[in-house]
């Protein structure tokens, strides 16, 4: 996470699903702009809503996503993805791509690329974001930026598996 904090030059934090409750936010690495995105240890956020969140229900079995749109999609933000098939949409382009793109679909002015930490059977226990205040969000370099959390993701779940 230092690494990545330091190749993009903002925060970084690690999330983890608690059920198909929320986003847990576990850690984070603070860049040092002045303006920059701020997650407390112990944040919470929603699954459908957050880069994190759609980066884990990616990779939950499909049953879990469905039982997640029965519950209903909050809608925080005119961005925020509330209609079912669009949610369902965003999750094939995350598992195409690697990674989850927030642009200000939770938090106004805040916007994460996010990437899921996967156990040995390819089950997500975390996700690893990288979070930007909207002013310095550059839609040029997403896949820039996406590789690299998905660089990163892919090196903490190799250590996670002692690899």
């Amino acid at each position: 996470m230092i690494r990545l904090r330091d190749t993009v030059d903002e925060t970084i934090h690690l999330s983890v699903p608690d059920a198909l409750h929320c986003m847990v936010v576990v850690d984070r690495v603070d860049c040092d702009h002045a303006v920059r995105t701020f997650h407390e240890i112990g944040d919470t956020s929603p699954l459908h809503a957050t880069a994190v969140g759609r980066a884990t229900l990616a990779r939950l079995p499909k049953q879990d996503v469905e039982e997640l749109i029965a519950r209903g999609l909050e809608r925080f933000s005119d961005a925020t993805p509330a209609d079912p098939d669009e949610l369902r949409a965003e999750l094939d382009r995350i598992r195409t791509d690697g990674y989850a793109i927030n642009r200000n679909q939770y938090r106004p002015g805040v916007c994460a690329l996010a990437a899921p930490v996967l156990d040995e059977n390819g089950t997500p226990l975390a996700a690893v974001a990288v979070s930007m205040p909207d002013s310095r969000y550059d839609a040029d370099r997403e896949p820039e930026w996406g590789g690299l959390v998905v660089g990163t993701a892919a090196e903490i779940s190799r250590r996670l598996l002692g690899a």
